[in-house]
């Protein structure tokens, strides 16, 4: 992370932009912050010094964070783009996903911000190396699979021992459960 950062965050409220800030500092970010209100603002600070986090409200009177969210993809496609809004509408919300945003905090809940600026500021994952990217999934991750009788919630390993089903889960990480009555609570065929 940058020792100094600089953030551009679209808000028209001040009270809420100083909250904002607050909340950064007291998570122990060192930054920059720049208000911004209107799309001529957005273009200017983009063009004289890319900023390395929009924080962005769902929409001021005189521009709309969706337009913010576009312009800003067209400019700089990785940079870090999180709405902080007042509004917990979940379409809107999802609708900020699907269009590129990479967090949503609620401003009743500004202790999430933090979390969220670590989080979208992380290096992209690198790819792993020797892996070829068309190989199935499954040839990376051994797969354990349990036997769980549905009836009598007996477990059985892959190699058939009885097994405590809680503790197994605990203690194995991926686990393909499969639910099958076992021999004893099969129903009998009766031939008659």
């Amino acid at each position: 992370m940058k020792a100094k950062l600089r953030i551009l965050l679209l808000e028209d409220n001040h009270a809420d932009a100083e909250l904002i800030g607050h909340e950064l500092a007291a998570a122990g970010f060192d930054f920059q912050l720049e208000r911004i209100e209107s799309e001529a603002e957005l273009h200017r600070a983009m063009e004289m010094a890319p900023p390395d986090l929009v924080l962005s409200d769902h929409g001021v009177p005189s521009f709309d964070g969706f337009k913010a969210l576009d312009i800003v993809r067209e400019k700089n496609p990785e940079l870090p783009f999180i709405f902080v809004s007042g509004s917990n509408d979940q379409r809107m919300v999802a609708r900020m996903y699907e269009e590129g945003a990479m967090d949503y905090v609620f401003k009743s809940d500004l202790n999430d911000l933090s979390p969220a600026v670590r989080k979208a500021l992380q290096p992209p994952a690198q790819p792993v190396r020797g892996v070829e990217l068309d190989q199935p999934l499954e040839v990376a991750i051994a797969f354990t699979r349990l036997r769980l009788c549905p009836s009598c919630l007996r477990a059985q390993d892959e190699g058939g021992t009885l097994v405590d089903f809680l503790d197994y889960f605990r203690n194995h990480c991926e686990i393909v459960v499969l639910h099958e009555l076992c021999a004893a609570c099969q129903p009998v065929s009766r031939l008659g």
